[in-house]
């Protein structure tokens, strides 16, 4: 298995010696060397291609994807049954059945002194308006006798102002012409007396209005207490009675409990024949799309963005993998619910892009959420990476093209790309796809073979 972004740096080894020996030694140094890797089998990954994306790998549970309490204030007894736990129910559907016997009982017993207060209501009403349909024709009457004062007082002023006005035009005009057989003095004393009875012809017609005014006021007085008492029918219809009677239409129709939603019946408190144990009667989980609720630690929950893709795996279903993305994350830490480190952690709701009925409610689920996507690349083992003089190099082992066998090791430079816990991009050099990439082991107790020497590969797919 690869080793996760381990490379392996060359010391430079620097060799002392004295005297002729040295060729010797280290021809012999060699040859025990090349005899020790021509027995050692080393460990070599096939440079491939291979997801380089950023993921977060987390434990979460099968959850619904909302769930509703059905609930009742309803204080009677069940009649009826329609649902098991665990049953599967459309929006709609009808769950359970109230005995509604005293309640109809009740409705009907008020309807009866509704009925009889409506045929009481419904004569006052009649009376009402025949009075008033009365006042206004008296109305009408009084008003044309008051007008028909007002016309009288009015031709009555009008022919006293034309008579004193035609006079006091002949008397001056009289005085004009220098006409000295004019009968002055009588003419003025009519005058005056005209003048002095012209107040009374306006006295009149103003007495005359405001008889008028007074009639219509008076009348209208009359036929608005008419009418008022007509808009207070409206409200009597909603008197103690209804409203009564429109509480308990309402408790009736409450008799018969729908789904709200669709879903599985996931907790149920009802019996027949018994009342509800609880106000909530059952629970029901929505099972239209499938959602993985994770509890994530506080140093990767800042990496998590809504919309971020991931891979849904579960052991009871061992050879399938489900693609989701997340759909919720609550910024506030979950005191109830505990990280795999067993912190209080975040919660990230994940849906599957698929609805699956093979994920049941609580079945636990292994969430993969990609943070950085790469997607696929030609890559290496970190493992198989040596730094060297300020260069990156792998060692490439070669199959060998003689009687000997094994595998010849290649020195080949690499350029590194994007970088995942395991495997490094070959964004460059001279590396290929397929090319068997040394590793160095865990504890670094095998010696790293050089360029060009000859050792055995057990090759990892």
């Amino acid at each position: 298995m690869a080793l996760k972004k381990k490379a392996i740096i060359i010391p430079a080894v620097v060799v002392l010696a004295v005297g002729g020996g040295v060729l010797g030694l280290r021809n012999m140094a060699q040859s025990a060397t090349q005899a020790m890797l021509a027995n050692i089998k080393y460990s070599a990954v096939p440079a491939g291609m291979n997801d380089l994306s950023d993921t977060i790998s987390t434990t979460g549970q099968v959850i619904g994807n909302g769930t509703v309490d059905v609930t009742t204030k309803l204080n009677a007894t069940v009649s009826e049954v329609k649902v098991s736990l665990g049953d599967v129910v459309k929006e709609g559907d009808l769950l359970c059945v109230f005995d509604s016997t005293e309640l109809q009982d009740e409705y009907d017993e008020l309807q009866e002194q509704l009925d009889s207060s409506d045929k009481k209501s419904q004569s006052d009403h009649d009376k009402v308006v025949r009075d008033m349909e009365a006042a206004k024709n008296k109305k009408t009457s009084a008003l044309e006798r008051a007008q028909r004062a007002i016309d009288k007082a009015t031709k009555e002023r009008d022919d006293a102002y034309e008579k004193f006005n035609k006079l006091v035009g002949e008397y001056n005009q009289a005085i004009d012409d220098g006409n000295e057989y004019y009968d002055y003095d009588t003419v003025n004393a009519q005058i005056e007396t005209l003048r002095a009875g012209l107040s009374a012809y306006d006295d009149a017609v103003t007495a005359a209005q405001d008889a008028y005014n007074d009639t219509e006021t008076q009348y209208d007085e009359t036929i608005q207490g008419y009418q008022d008492t007509l808009d207070a029918e409206e409200f009597e219809s909603t008197d103690s009675i209804q409203k009564q009677m429109d509480k308990l239409t309402e408790q009736i129709e409450q008799c018969n409990v729908y789904a709200s939603q669709s879903g599985i019946i996931t907790a149920l408190n009802v019996n027949e024949g018994s009342l509800p144990s609880s106000p909530t009667l059952m629970t029901i989980v929505n099972t239209d799309k499938t959602v993985i609720e994770l509890t994530v630690r506080e140093t990767d929950i800042s990496k998590m963005q809504e919309g971020m893709k991931a891979t849904v795996t579960s052991k009871v279903l061992p050879d399938e993998e489900f693609p989701a993305k997340i759909t919720r994350i609550v910024n506030v830490v979950s005191q109830d619910a505990a990280s795999a480190e067993g912190k209080a952690g975040y919660k990230v709701e994940v849906t599957l892009d698929t609805p699956n009925d093979k994920l049941l409610i609580g079945m636990s689920a292994t969430v993969d959420v990609v943070i950085k996507e790469v997607g696929e690349k030609l890559s290496v083992p970190y493992s198989g990476i040596i730094e060297e003089d300020g260069g990156d190099y792998v060692l490439v082992a070669e199959a060998a093209d003689d009687e000997e066998g094994g595998y010849i090791v290649s020195k080949k430079k690499i350029v590194k790309g994007e970088e995942s816990d395991f495997y490094v991009e070959v964004a460059g050099g001279e590396v290929k796809e397929g090319d068997l990439i040394v590793e160095q082991d865990d504890d670094a107790e095998m010696p790293l073979p050089e360029d060009g020497e000859r050792i055995q590969v057990n090759e990892k797919k």
